[in-house]
């Protein structure tokens, strides 16, 4: 094995190269977390994200060194999150599309014992493969229906083996992995990303997108209520008010008895459920006064008490003419109304 001057084994020195390379031609340089990634999940990975970013695992020494070494304006605080089993992501994205994209491009892993199941765990109906023996006890150990046809064992149900939520067994975990199952899914999460001359950890660029919608619709929506308030005219809210100002004006004709011509039938009404009222308080006092037609038109206790019957009870009749003094006296309120 070659050797530089210093001492330092070539391969080292090429890989730190290498990573001083791709941290200076990248917009993006990350750090994901791999614990607990396999080789097999690990290449799953990476092919997903071909044309997307690339990954790059080191020793986490080279890491640093190469961090170090690229003399990238900022970058230096990057190295604070070099601990533990991470490894460069390099992108031309940014950190959010990045992010999102990670969490949509998830591998499948098999189950360890104590894990909790992410999702209903399902064993399908199938040819196991296996000669009879104590592989089908152990099958029926966690009740999964089996039973042997032409020399093998063969799962005759589809069968939930753990719910979502559930704790995974050390004993369902190794069947899962004996059968090809693998019920979890991984995904390379994001710890520090260093983009524009500055370092950034998770919680700045993992965003929940559907509640950032929500908050700018309801942000929009204040700012055109508050443009419309303080009559502050944009190309979206000058219709709005103008409308408003044109439903102030004809409330304050109304209301101050400012007759124009295209107002009537606005005058008509409001004159209308004024007489009702007018109509309504009389029928209190007097219900003979107010003819029926208008009485059907608004319902109170009153107008209620005015059409009942009449007790059957002897009542003298007045005189003729004072019934005639009386109406001319006191016209009827239907004279009002037509």
């Amino acid at each position: 094995m070659a050797a530089s001057e210093h001492g330092v084994p070539q391969w080292k020195r090429d890989e730190v190269d290498h990573l001083i390379s791709m941290i200076k031609k990248s917009k993006m340089v990350g750090l994901v977390n791999v614990g607990g990634v396999g080789a097999k999940q690990l290449q799953g990975i990476r092919d997903s994200l071909r044309g997307s970013a690339v990954l790059r695992m080191a020793r986490n020494t080279l890491m640093i060194r190469a961090i170090e070494s690229s003399k990238a304006k900022g970058i230096d605080d990057l190295t604070g999150h070099v601990t533990g089993p991470v490894a460069f992501i390099f992108s031309n994205q940014d950190p959010f599309s990045l992010s999102k994209f990670l969490g949509e491009n998830k591998t499948k892993a098999p189950a360890k014992g104590g894990q909790v199941a992410p999702n209903d765990i399902l064993v399908p109906a199938m040819n196991t493969g296996v000669a009879p023996g104590p592989f089908i006890s152990e099958l029926a150990a966690l009740k999964i229906p089996a039973r042997v046809k032409t020399g093998v064992i063969y799962i005759t149900d589809d069968t939930v083996v753990a719910k979502k939520g559930e704790a995974i067994s050390n004993a369902l975990a190794q069947m899962l992995g004996r059968l090809g199952i693998e019920p979890m899914m991984l995904e390379l999460k994001l710890v520090a990303v260093y983009t524009d001359g500055e370092v950034f950890t998770s919680d700045a660029f993992e965003v929940d997108l559907k509640k950032l919608l929500e908050e700018v619709i309801l942000g929009h929506q204040y700012a055109v209520n508050l443009s419309v308030n303080v009559c502050y005219p944009t190309a979206d809210t000058i219709p709005m008010i103008i409308a408003r100002a044109d439903v102030e004006a004809k409330t304050l004709a109304i209301n101050v008895g400012f007759f124009v011509p295209e107002m009537v039938r606005e005058f008509l009404v409001k004159a209308d459920s004024e007489a009702l009222a007018l109509a309504a308080v009389l029928s209190g006092k007097n219900p003979e006064a107010v003819p029926p037609e208008i009485l059907a038109r608004f319902r109170t206790p009153v107008a209620v008490a005015a059409t009942a019957p009449a007790p059957s009870t002897s009542k003298k009749k007045k005189p003729e003419k004072e019934e005639k003094k009386e109406e001319e006296g006191a016209p009827s309120i239907g004279s009002l109304f037509g």
